[in-house]
């Protein structure tokens, strides 16, 4: 398949001092110093000070690069040009664009250490299909943190709703983007696999994208983890042959991936998985999440916002009350429960 890409010449860059070298000095501790040339790092720190930590990084061509910081957009002064984002691009690819070319066509590279960016530029499509990208116009950063022990009434929800015997019930964390679903997942992993003080569950992440197995070290976490596998065929793995008691994937929504996670989730696993929304009404509008909804896949669908406090505050809907929304109703918050041992 033929991918087609922005060339760049090393000498035709956008600043006089840029560099793909560390320099001097050394970022806040959430810009990795591998990331960006030291110039454009130093000129990201100065932005925002001692602010807080770093969650997203924007560079856009002919634009004014942002921050976001707690939640926050910062400004700053750092303009850059197509030609240097390419550039930066091709030195977060180690040199080699084409061995990214699949994820860059689907919006994304995945880094080391759970670093993720998301890439704008114009698509080369054929026949209504992206067959590669060029003129490269915005890059968004993002930049995990670790929270091993956030997610913790997660852990307890799910082990409460799957101790009585009745079928596996999963757990949809819905939230706009930006609110910590990956970071909140991630703490879930570990606390169900043995991070949370209660019997571990062998715990499978389906870690489609790169970022959810970032922090979850442990020698004595009961944890598998599926790198770059497609969600659906993750789940059947993990279902299948690494007998797992729970399962964890990122991001699903997509129609085709819900039908055929519906045909391979059936080996009574309870899924915890997560979608872009701001309510439980507004995620049922969406057809993918629907038929999930239908075919039961979740007991339970929770809201998550950041506190402001490095953790989060939780809105719980059960799917019967999720049904009842579904059907015109009204959405009803209930408190998460605090017993149960699965």
């Amino acid at each position: 398949m033929k991918t087609v890409f922005t060339t760049v010449k090393s000498r035709s860059l956008s600043t006089p001092s840029f560099r793909m070298q560390p320099g001097q000095g050394q970022p806040p501790p959430s810009i990795p110093p591998w990331l960006l040339p030291a110039d454009i790092t130093a000129a990201l720190c100065s932005a925002v000070g001692g602010e807080g930590m770093v969650e997203e990084i924007r560079l856009r061509a002919g634009r004014e690069a942002s921050l976001t910081v707690g939640g926050r957009n910062i400004m700053t002064s750092l303009v850059l040009t197509g030609e240097t984002l390419t550039a930066i691009l091709v030195h977060m690819c180690g040199g080699s664009l084409y061995a990214f070319d699949q994820t860059i066509r689907e919006g994304y590279i995945s880094l080391p250490q759970g670093v993720r960016v998301g890439v704008a530029g114009r698509a080369v499509c054929e026949e209504g299909r992206i067959i590669g990208v060029c003129e490269i116009t915005g890059l968004c950063i993002r930049l995990p943190h670790v929270h091993r022990e956030v997610g913790r009434e997660m852990c307890r929800l799910l082990r409460h709703m799957n101790q009585g015997g009745s079928g596996p019930q999963g757990i949809l964390v819905y939230a706009p983007p930006g609110e910590g679903k990956t970071t909140l997942l991630r703490g879930v992993a570990v606390g169900l696999s043995g991070g949370d003080g209660l019997p571990p569950l062998r715990t499978v992440v389906v870690d489609t994208r790169g970022e959810l197995g970032f922090e979850t070290e442990g020698r004595g976490l009961c944890l598998d983890i599926l790198r770059g596998y497609p969600r659906a065929r993750g789940v059947e793995i993990a279902t299948r042959t690494l007998s797992a008691q729970v399962i964890i994937c990122d991001e699903i929504g997509d129609t085709d991936e819900a039908l055929s996670l519906i045909s391979t989730h059936h080996g009574g696993v309870p899924l915890v998985a997560t979608a872009h929304g701001g309510s439980v009404r507004e995620i049922l509008r969406r057809t993918g999440i629907r038929l999930l909804h239908e075919a039961r896949l979740f007991g339970a669908y929770v809201g998550v916002r950041r506190d402001g406090y490095g953790d989060f505050t939780y809105r719980t809907t059960p799917w019967s009350q999720a049904e009842a929304v579904a059907r015109g109703g009204e959405e009803t918050i209930v408190a998460l429960p605090t017993g149960g041992i699965l």
